[in-house]
């Protein structure tokens, strides 16, 4: 098949449903709207606008000139005098500052900037090549790999405890630029080449290829190379020892690490291929080498269906610089997509180097931050604040660390200043001791997902004070009910009808309470670390903002928030999940937080009388009685500091005093008992004599039942990655 460019199906490809869309591609290009044409007046002030800055530099001036010439003589692009064109320029001719970005493999990479306007004299500007782009790639490629990363860490969260995973990594060299676009519509990608003679004539580079800074490269690449993957994947179901050896073969075994392994074995394997863009990761729990060899062979072969092996290897679209530093060997230690992956402690950690940075970064700010005059460029906090997101991600808990920077990025100052703002300052501190601690502590990967909960809470605030329940449910803990009375200084300040003037809403109050929960879980509940939690409250905003762990509007649920993930990473828990509870069906925690009076038929003047009204009104299983746990003066004393605008140490928060204790006759552990809490469902008004699953028909409880547990599942479902589509469908939106 006579093709353009560096892209082309063949072998298995060519079955593949995408295999028409991908020949068309290579044959024809990819298709091109960016919009109206440009008057020659227009193409003059983007001229005259020129390369960025960036690009202007001596050393960034040669290598791009290398590169030019490099592509110029692949056919990739070709070099045009605009005084050879001015009289007469190309209709779809449209020109963008080219930018020279550092790099960590090489000093610049050259990204064309289709997003800048062209400002014409008159104040008017043109929309932008991406602004004035029609979307016609097809997207069901493209949306997989937002998930790429969720996959291969619930991949490891999922695996045996004794299982190895094995690693490897393959790269697509010069990916973008393996596809054209369309005879004629290259001009939509001019650029001024920069020159160190501004008096030189003016030189365009038309690159025929697609950009990187184009909106429909990433979809249109995606395309080809979320194909290959398919296509990789029905070579690894052929037999052991189908596929000739492959040349690079070889490179995918320099690391002792595949050693302890079989030369042969007749035991089952698993494996797993995903791409990112143009990174293919391949994970496998092997039981011989030769299972590895036949992964290699079959990813290598499935790339080259799509993308053509080239007689010389250093022109071979899989990257043999890539290969020669061994990201392509098999190991139980791999970089994969800024983070560093252990196969055998199924652990994961920010990659050094980029934490090095960070930390580097952050200390400097912190150091300067006492001077008023020092500020903080916005476009450097903007992406500082960007890779520290990034790094959280094996650190779910430093996410409730990120309201302080929400609110900075949401304002997008010039200068963002340190001096007068402490909860910036204590948040870039306590982001700094989550990423020191990563080094010698890495999270497990199962820490990161969510399941079926291992314990759950409820709980409820009222204008009085706080309670709620703790339970079992896979696994055993002794079922507990706590509570705590607001002081007087707390219910004067809480906004009503009656008082509009005061400080602290009820969500406030909601999300005191439930950080009092999970301080009192942090007692009652057994070997946290690494445990599934579901927290149910029937505020709304309390559950958006833990969801979140972030909040936008109340500085008070920002700290407790704070407090919260300060917690949780010291517990390493795995991410909560919280959940909404109609008030209606709260029964069981709206008595202990309205135990203090405001009910009569719920007063308890004692924590016995509260242990007694729990067995009498919510009988447990077998006998069994309820616990009482009462929270310590010291931890009452911390929640309500919060509520009182008072900013405690991170250090106050991480070691916190006694928390309280289990008073009385302490029960048996019990689980499973969320089945057994839906049956109580129902509003306080019901019989307030007797057990409340009397006043329940069996039909309202069933339903009751089934609405809660679904809700749970979803919940649990939606924090899934997206499962893969293999085939990937050819959604494709219609040309105009």
């Amino acid at each position: 098949m006579n093709h353009r460019n560096n892209m082309c199906p063949t072998g298995l490809a060519l079955h593949h449903p995408a295999a028409s869309l991908l020949t068309q591609y290579a044959t024809l290009g990819c298709p091109t709207q960016t919009g109206k044409p440009w008057s020659k007046k227009e193409m003059e002030a983007a001229i005259n606008r020129g390369p960025h800055v960036s690009a202007l530099v001596p050393a960034a001036i040669e290598q791009l000139r290398l590169e030019v010439e490099d592509k110029v003589r692949r056919g990739q692009a070709r070099l045009v005098l605009w005084d050879d064109i001015k009289c007469n320029p190309p209709p779809q001719l449209k020109i963008s500052p080219i930018a020279m970005i550092p790099h960590k493999s090489r000093l610049f990479r050259a990204i064309l900037d289709l997003s800048f306007p062209v400002r014409l004299q008159n104040g008017t500007t043109v929309p932008s090549v991406n602004d004035g782009t029609t979307k016609t790639a097809p997207r069901g490629a493209i949306d997989q790999i937002g998930h790429s990363l969720q996959r291969i860490i619930h991949a490891f969260a999922a695996a045996d405890t004794n299982a190895k995973i094995f690693m490897a990594k393959w790269d697509i060299k010069d990916g973008f630029w393996r596809l054209d676009c369309e005879q004629g519509e290259e001009w939509n990608f001019a650029y001024v080449l920069p020159q160190t003679n501004p008096k030189a004539p003016i030189q365009l580079v038309i690159p025929t290829s697609l950009q990187m800074g184009w909106i429909e490269s990433p979809p249109y690449f995606c395309t080809a190379s979320e194909t290959a993957r398919d296509v990789a994947e029905q070579y690894l179901q052929l037999p052991l020892g189908t596929l000739t050896p492959h040349k690079f073969l070889p490179l995918t075994q320099l690391n002792e690490d595949i050693n302890d392994l079989p030369l042969t074995s007749t035991k089952d394997w698993k494996f797993m291929l995903e791409v990112y863009m143009d990174d293919y990761i391949g994970l496998a729990i092997p039981t011989s080498r030769e299972q590895l060899k036949h992964y290699g062979n079959s990813i290598m072969y499935g790339i080259h269906d799509i993308f053509p092996a080239a007689v010389s290897d250093d022109e071979d679209p899989i990257s043999l610089k890539k290969l020669l530093k061994a990201e392509g060997s098999w190991a139980l230690v791999k970089d994969i997509l800024g983070l560093t992956f252990d196969g055998d402690a199924k652990t994961v950690w920010l990659e050094n180097d980029k934490r090095d940075a960070i930390l580097t970064v952050l200390n400097g700010w912190l150091r300067h931050s006492k001077y008023r005059h020092f500020g903080i460029p916005f476009k450097e906090f903007r992406s500082i604040i960007s890779k520290i997101r990034h790094a959280f991600i094996t650190i779910p808990a430093g996410r409730g660390l990120m309201s302080p920077f929400n609110s900075i990025l949401r304002k997008e100052p010039k200068l963002v200043y340190l001096h007068n703002n402490n909860e910036l300052r204590w948040a870039l501190r306590e982001c700094k001791t989550f990423l020191r601690e990563s080094v010698g502590n890495p999270t497990k990967c199962s820490r990161l997902v969510t399941s079926w909960p291992d314990y759950i809470g409820v709980k409820d605030a009222s204008s009085h004070g706080v309670g709620g329940i703790i339970i079992g449910e896979m696994k055993s803990m002794c079922p507990t009910v706590f509570r705590m009375q607001w002081p007087p200084d707390i219910t004067g300040e809480l906004i009503s009808d009656t008082n509009p003037t005061g400080s602290l809403t009820n969500s406030d109050l909601e999300m005191a309470g439930l950080l009092l929960l999970w301080m009192v879980m942090e007692e009652v509940c057994p070997h946290l670390a690494g445990a599934h939690i579901a927290l149910f409250s029937d505020n709304s905003p309390t559950v958006h903002w833990v969801h979140r762990m972030a909040a936008k509007q109340s500085k008070v649920a920002m700290q407790l928030i704070r407090a919260l993930a300060l917690r949780l990473q010291v517990t390493q828990a795995s991410p909560l999940t919280p959940l909404h509870i109609s008030g209606i069906h709260n029964a069981m925690t709206d008595i202990p937080s309205r135990s203090f009076g405001s009910e009569p038929k719920w007063f308890c003047n004692t924590n016995e009388d509260l242990r007694s009204l729990f067995n009498t009104l919510f009988p447990l299983p077998s006998q069994e009685s309820w616990n009482v746990f009462q929270p310590s003066a010291a931890i009452c004393t911390k929640v309500i500091s919060v509520l009182r605008t008072k900013v405690s140490t991170t250090d106050e928060w991480r070691r916190l005093p006694q928390k309280g204790k289990l008073l009385g006759t302490i029960g048996q552990p019990m689980s499973g008992l969320w089945d057994w809490t839906l049956y109580y469902r129902t509003h306080h008004t019901q019989s307030k004599s007797g057990p409340l699953l009397d006043s329940l028909g069996d039909y309202e409880q069933d339903t009751t039942a089934a609405d809660a547990k679904s809700r749970l599942q979803q919940s649990i479902a939606l924090s899934q990655p997206l499962a893969r589509r293999s085939p990937w469908p050819q959604e494709q939106t219609p040309q105009k």
